[in-house]
């Protein structure tokens, strides 16, 4: 409480007299040392003024009009004091300036307590009628928090799920797709073999081969494009960048992709820079791309179309682009044709591809930091596919990307295939002895082990999956027991990562291959020396 008087004695007394409340009690002597009292933080819990009415300089009734026009102090209640006879006048104006109460000296002690006690009261149950306010608001808040809190999970949780069943429905649509695309190749496969079974002396025909070896191409290549995106999202594809002649790469791809161009009738124009456009690329990454293009341009292009394949350098980029008169590309398409599980375009026959190609495409792009873009007019209007990657101002090389090397001639060789799957060790084991080498098969790690001690043969293909004892604890074996041994050894596995490679190298082979291998490079990996030459 504040209790202003310009007599000391009377600020004693009323101290005094209000002692039993057990307040703090703040002291002034004139309406300016009120003023100022009341600036202090202190003052933020006086819930009473006690105001003497005639003080010289600044009487009770301009110190009140000053608390009354400071917000601070707009709302406390103050009691006038006075020891002059009751002038009506006086008590109209002490009440107009916002007075609770006006007192008479000499003050009674217990009136003074009783009155100073009400307002004591009134501050508590207002501070408390404060707090239950601003519990309610936060109660409320945090109620709208939870609330809204729990609406934006419910949101994300309903986004969740549609995206879920998008994913799934995209999963489900690539299973389909996959059991058609699988179904195409084994269908022909399947019956190339019940004619192979009726008359097994017959010799086989060139057609019969022909469908055969197309059609394990094609499964073999399905293999490679759901692998490569698996180890592209494991980030365990390494670039091997070489300074070359985009041409040269556009004209190996069109090598690739011709028989079937012209299997279908198309007409192939190409439209190649006057002069080297030169990159840093991978090789075998870019061809890859460049042959995904042109396969999708003969197979989504009716019969007799024509195919436009340019290579050239503009502003700053080296350009390819593969563009043909085929179905197009729907509008709402477009967006996500890159997109990985979606199918490009659907012919009538219901056949679309994966929908692996382009995804892997675009990464493969992304990964030499380049760029690849899709444009159609709409269905039946055709389709452009422009790849962009970085211009090497560097001289690059002319020639074309190095071709699948021919076997070369070689001797007789004693050779151990070393595999638990019978149909694979038998068939590989015939495959060899046709090439003219001696051939002994084993099935399990320590067979092998024993055949290898008792006679050396000049390699071992050897399958990493092998019972008892694996191929690279094998080969470790073999290496340990027997260091001058001159055995070629060569891994033929169904792994074939980076990770993979350099554990055969670290365990003692001296090639890698991967299966399915094509004949080329078993027969070049059985007399290659160079070590862990790894192929698909």
């Amino acid at each position: 409480m504040l209790i202003v008087d310009d007599i000391p004695a009377n600020l004693v007394a009323i101290e005094t007299a209000l002692e039993p409340l057990g307040r703090p009690v703040i002291k002034a002597s004139s309406g300016q040392q009120a003023l100022a009292a009341l600036l202090e933080d202190s003052c933020d819990e006086l819930c009473l003024v006690l105001l003497d009415v005639h003080m010289p300089g600044m009487d009770g009734f301009e110190t009140a009009r000053l608390i009354r026009s400071r917000e601070r102090t707009r709302h406390l209640p103050i009691i006038f004091l006075t020891a002059h006879d009751h002038e009506h006048e006086a008590v109209l104006r002490a009440y107009r300036l916002g007075a609770v109460d006006f007192l008479f000296k000499p003050i009674e002690p217990e009136i003074l307590r009783a009155k100073a006690s009400v307002f004591m009261t009134l501050q508590r149950r207002t501070e408390e009628l404060a707090a239950e306010r601003l519990q309610r608001e936060l109660d409320r808040a945090r109620r709208d928090y939870e609330t809204e809190t729990l609406r934006r999970e419910m949101a994300q949780e309903h986004a969740a799920r549609e995206e879920l069943a998008r994913l799934d429905h995209r999963k489900n649509c690539f299973l389909a797709i996959l059991g058609h695309e699988l179904r195409n190749p084994l269908a022909p496969l399947r019956t190339a073999i019940e004619l192979l079974k009726r008359a097994p002396d017959r010799p086989v025909g060139a057609r019969t081969l022909e469908v055969l070896d197309r059609q394990t191409a094609f499964l073999t290549r399905l293999v490679e494009d759901l692998l490569d995106v698996s180890r592209i999202n494991a980030n365990k594809i390494e670039l091997r960048p070489e300074r070359v002649d985009l041409r040269a790469l556009v004209e190996a791809a069109i090598v690739t992709s011709r028989p079937g161009i012209e299997q279908r009738g198309h007409t192939l124009e190409v439209v190649l820079a006057d002069g080297p456009v030169g990159v840093v690329v991978d090789q075998v990454r870019i061809v890859q791309v460049v042959t995904n293009l042109l396969n999708n341009a003969a197979r989504y292009t009716d019969r007799g179309g024509r195919i436009r394949v340019e290579c050239a350098s503009a502003d700053g980029r080296a350009i390819v682009r593969v563009s043909d008169t085929g179905i197009g590309i729907a509008p709402e398409l477009l967006p996500k044709i890159f997109e990985m599980f979606v199918q490009e375009r659907v012919r009538s026959d219901g056949s679309g591809g994966l929908g692996l190609g382009l995804a892997l495409a675009r990464q493969l792009v992304a990964m030499h930091d380049g760029t690849i873009a899709a444009s159609s007019g709409g269905r039946g209007a055709g389709s452009t596919f422009e790849v962009a990657l970085p211009l090497d101002r560097g001289e690059a090389q002319s020639v074309a990307p190095e071709a699948s090397a021919a076997p070369r001639p070689a001797g007789a060789l004693r050779a151990l295939v070393i595999d638990d799957n019978a149909d694979a060790r038998d068939l590989l084991a015939e495959l060899l002895k046709a090439h003219g080498h001696e051939v002994c098969v084993a099935e399990d790690g320590p067979q092998a082990l024993a055949l290898i001690k008792a006679q050396p043969p000049d390699v071992a293909l050897v399958d990493l999956g092998l019972p008892g004892m694996d191929g690279l604890t094998l080969v470790q074996e073999l290496r340990a027991q027997l260091p001058a041994l001159r055995t070629r050894l060569v891994a033929l596995t169904g792994y074939g990562d980076a990770s993979d490679v350099q554990r055969t190298r670290e365990a003692g082979f001296d090639a890698h291959l991967v299966k399915p291998a094509s004949v080329s490079s078993i027969l070049e990996a059985l007399v290659a020396r160079d070590a862990n030459a790894r192929s698909v």
